[in-house]
């Protein structure tokens, strides 16, 4: 009899049930030979694996990989045990789905290709891969006998939970689910189920089986994580892949005094200007920040601090600040102030909020896989990302570094993204190595917004190479097709009421290959079709930037020849219309030999047959672009916003606004033409009026910076 259980467990998750380390200690003494092994499938279901160097391991029946017994003495679950389960996936892979004993002992090293879907099996086994040689790639695929279809934890009953955690447990934890709770759950062959408010996370590795549970809580919480997480399934509608619930009962309430007080320090900040505003004005708005955090409004403080950094960078005439950022920020203060000021259900007032999990956590250690690397060009400056994935929580992290350009009038020309990229951030770490290579952290800091604050001792981490096996990349940051995706952002409100996390948008997906490789001329980006293996589409988009010139040639190139080979990318994700949109941060290509990681915005080298033409220079060097009307005028809005937070209210021109609201009527924008023909005449006012109010022109200036964050989505 088939042990279902046993089939289900990849490498990855018996790492989960062990550790790493005892899982590729069994993968070697697979791959070297060392070692052959029988397999009896007793009467009654119990499996006996009697191995060459004298282990025997026992699986009886009925009973998980947690209960079974190797003669080594070893407690928990020895090598042998798990090199016993990998032996067992061979062995039915072999044999077409059935097991059966074999009539001579099963010399286990006959892994490779063969024995394996091929297009898992792809990167040939070698001393510096991790869990991903020819062993550890017979994992669930649509063409495998062992391959686990879509399933639903739902469908796990009330009197299978009671059974394995005990009716007072189950009870427990009704009373904790009639309480609320905020999760986003994804289906899939390994479910998944994040819980927001409360930084957990449970995760189904074998379908229907609650003794396989992989958590990020001690195993005492188990009882109370688990059958909230079957619960919300149950919640989730049937035909959904992804899903944001938000389960609340009871309204949390509004602290409307320090709400007060920080509209009072925005609309002073519209009044004034940063130029205008008293030298009080930062130290009264800092007292605000620890306020908010009391009141569990953590994205709201998150925000003041960022304001206030802004504000300092001004007062220093430091070449980082922007004043388009300062409008985003206030814009997203006025739409997250609202939300809270009304109590609205539309939207998870803890995705407003932030909740208990969005603090500033301390890094023991672990192990992390470099995903990419991002550029954000600002007008003055440049933000340099390196994102990676934690493989034990799942969650994802970015190391940042921000540089300063060059002013246009010193005639010095801005350093190529390349060169930013290799700036080392620890001794001997590049930003590109950490996008690139799997990190050995001892210590660090992760912050609310997602970012990784690394040790300063190069000592506390090392980095190696990656052989980008990305399935091994943890749900929901890895999905395994684009209806995932859709489903995922489609429950989700706009970002400016999200959690403020640097990695909220991004997403690594599998696919099947590339094609329709374009250059659209008029918008300055390279435009593309992925495809999925479920036959369903997503739009590739990466702009053209002179400083990033290379990469860029050599992306199209890529593309255009290899498009068939690539496997996984990983970027950020927007669904515009009902057209699901992916700005590339790496691709990751398979040839059938080994893996190859391209990052878009870095020149790299690729071999290719045939010829390798690009795009021609003269249609890269295009000097500008054509805009749409919707983006000529948020642009404006965006340049003539960020002018009246620097100098304020009464020095702003009524002639320009007056400018802007006839432009926005003659492209059609008929209701966005009032508040801006508003802010006109109230300004206009000034002359005739002997005691000018501005507080109807504040009002006016508060919604267009809303406006403005919106029209960023």
């Amino acid at each position: 009899m088939r042990r279902a259980d046993l089939l289900a467990l990849t490498p990855d998750d018996l790492a989960t049930l062990t550790n790493r380390g005892t899982v590729k200690r069994a993968q070697k003494e697979l791959e070297a030979q060392e070692v052959t092994c029988e397999i009896h499938d007793e009467h009654g279901g119990e499996l006996i694996f009697r191995w060459s160097d004298g282990i025997t391991c026992r699986f009886p029946a009925g009973k998980p990989v947690h209960d079974a017994v190797c003669s080594s003495g070893l407690a928990g679950i020895s090598r042998h045990i798990i090199r016993s389960v990998l032996a067992y996936q061979i062995q039915v892979t072999d044999n077409g789905g059935a097991a059966e004993t074999p009539a001579s002992p099963l010399p286990t090293s006959q892994l490779p290709t063969e024995q394996i879907p091929a297009q898992v099996a792809s990167t040939p086994p070698g001393p510096d891969v991790e869990l991903n040689d020819a062993v550890s790639q017979v994992r669930a695929s649509p063409e495998s006998p062992r391959a686990n279809d879509l399933w639903d934890p739902g469908t796990i009953s009330d009197e299978a939970l009671i059974a394995q955690f005990r009716k007072p447990a189950i009870l427990q934890a009704r009373k904790r689910f009639e309480q609320g709770v905020l999760v986003e759950l994804t289906r899939g062959t390994k479910p998944v189920a994040q819980f927001l408010n409360d930084g957990c996370t449970v995760r189904f590795l074998v379908p229907g089986d609650l003794r396989y549970i992989s958590a990020d809580c001690s195993d005492a919480l188990l009882p109370t994580w688990v059958p909230l997480a079957v619960w919300a399934f149950r919640e989730l509608p049937a035909d959904r892949l992804a899903g944001l619930l938000c389960l609340q009962q009871v309204d949390l309430p509004i602290p409307q005094s320090v709400l007060e007080s920080l509209d009072q320090h925005i609309s002073e900040l519209c009044r004034e200007g940063l130029s205008g505003v008293a030298d009080s004005w930062s130290q009264k708005l800092s007292r605000i920040e620890p306020a908010l955090r009391t009141e569990g409004l953590v994205w709201l403080a998150e925000l003041v601090v960022d304001l206030l950094h802004q504000y300092e960078m001004y007062r220093l005439h430091d070449a980082l600040f922007d004043p388009r950022h300062v409008v985003q920020l206030m814009g997203e203060l006025i739409a997250r102030m609202r939300a809270i000021r009304s109590g609205t259900r539309a939207v998870p007032q803890p995705l407003i909020r932030g909740t208990r999990s969005d603090r500033a956590t301390d890094i023991a250690g672990g192990r992390m896989i470099g995903v990419g690397l991002g550029v954000r060009p600002g007008k003055r400056h440049t933000t340099i990302s390196a994102y990676l994935q934690d493989t034990d929580s799942g969650s994802v992290v970015a190391v940042e570094q921000t540089f300063a350009d060059p002013d246009p009038a010193s005639g010095s020309a801005p350093r190529p993204f390349a060169d930013l990229a290799a700036t080392v951030v620890v001794r001997g770490v590049s930003l590109a190595n950490l996008a690139t290579s799997q990190l050995l952290l001892k210590s660090g800091k992760r912050t609310p917004s997602g970012q990784l604050i690394l040790p300063r001792t190069a000592s506390n981490l090392t980095t190696h190479p990656q052989s980008y096996q990305w399935e091994q990349l943890k749900p929901p940051f890895s999905a395994e097709c684009f209806s995932q995706l859709t489903a995922r952002f489609e429950t989700l409100p706009p970002s400016c009421l999200r959690p403020r996390r640097r990695t909220e948008n991004l997403h690594v997906v599998a696919v099947q290959g590339v094609d329709e490789v374009d250059f659209n001329a008029s918008h300055q980006r390279l435009t593309a079709r992925l495809r999925d293996s479920q036959g369903e589409f997503a739009e590739l988009i990466h702009p053209f930037h002179a400083r990033a010139r290379e990469g860029f040639n050599d992306l199209v190139e890529v593309l255009e020849q290899r498009g068939d080979q690539v496997r996984f990318v990983c970027g950020h994700v927007r669904v515009s219309g009902r057209s699901l949109q992916i700005q590339p941060i790496s691709l990751i290509l398979d040839d059938g030999q080994r893996r190859v990681g391209i990052q878009p915005w870095l020149p790299h080298q690729i071999q290719a047959t045939g010829n390798t033409a690009g795009l021609a220079e003269d249609e890269l060097d295009a000097k500008f672009s054509t805009k749409s009307p919707i983006e000529e005028f948020v642009r404006r809005l965006d340049e003539q916003l960020s002018d009246l937070l620097l100098t304020g209210l009464p020095r702003s021109h009524a002639s320009t606004w007056t400018e802007l609201a006839e432009f926005t009527r003659h492209i059609g924008m008929v209701r966005l033409t009032n508040p801006i023909a508003a802010l006109a005449d109230t300004l206009s006012s000034r002359s005739n009026t002997l005691r000018w109010n501005a507080e109807s022109a504040v009002g006016h200036t508060k919604e267009l910076c809303l406006l403005s964050r919106l029209a960023a989505e």
